[in-house]
């Protein structure tokens, strides 16, 4: 039974990474996606430098959250972001899946070091204010640079007190996360419209605004405390 639960993972991870690259959200090797156990033992992700287009069951390599090493051998190597994923599962108590892309303008923003701000509904429906993106890091720690992304994600989320389901990362690209694949995947999906929207309404108009009320209404009507969007 346990070895069933594992190989759907296994396979659930394999065709969210897979979606990823055919829906264009990555291009070559770049980017990747993980998926936890209920249990939040363990978790798959795709093996380091793997051709998306070739991946098998094999190359989604499960990593224990509990007690990976990086420098533990194995015969396929899980991807080398995998720390960032570890660390952030640790962080996100409700986080089942986690994506890592370059998708294009998320790429943009996170290169051009801005945080972008909330000019319209849309934005606003999943960000309270600007989207965050992760501290700089001025001097690459060599021997633990993954651990050292991952602290400047997880520091910058700590100072927000607000619902986020995903972060720019600085100089890098994006993450997001949720519940279920599904979940990230749509929020990953959004921030990537929403950074477009961004870069395009910046390119019609100097300083664009949107009313603090309105911006704060749609937040708060799906992710406050007495929202009422969707179903209950």
């Amino acid at each position: 039974m346990l070895g069933m639960r594992k190989k759907d993972l296994q396979i659930r991870t394999l065709k969210i990474n897979k979606k990823i690259y055919s829906e264009g959200y990555s291009i070559l090797n770049f980017g990747n996606a993980s998926i936890l156990d209920q249990k939040r033992e363990t978790f798959f992700i795709k093996a380091s430098g793997s051709d998306i287009e070739t991946c098998v069951l094999k190359n989604m390599v499960e990593v224990n959250l509990k007690k990976f090493s990086s420098d533990k051998k194995k015969q396929i190597k899980p991807s080398v972001d995998t720390i960032i994923h570890l660390e952030l599962y640790k962080y996100l108590k409700n986080v089942n899946c986690i994506i890592h892309t370059h998708s294009e303008y998320s790429t943009i923003i996170s290169q051009s070091n801005i945080e972008p701000e909330c000019f319209g509904t849309t934005h606003a429906d999943y960000f309270y204010g600007k989207i965050p993106i992760s501290d700089k890091i001025r001097i690459v720690d060599k021997k633990n640079y993954e651990f050292q992304v991952a602290q400047s994600i997880t520091k910058k989320l700590k100072r927000l007190n607000n619902y986020c389901p995903g972060i720019l990362l600085r100089d890098h690209g994006l993450f997001t996360w949720g519940k279920t694949e599904k979940d990230a995947f749509n929020n990953l999906v959004a921030i990537e419209y929403i950074c477009k929207l961004y870069f395009k309404t910046k390119y019609l108009i100097k300083k664009p605004k949107i009313s603090k009320s309105l911006s704060n209404f749609h937040f708060s009507r799906k992710h406050g405390k007495n929202k009422y969007y969707g179903q209950t």
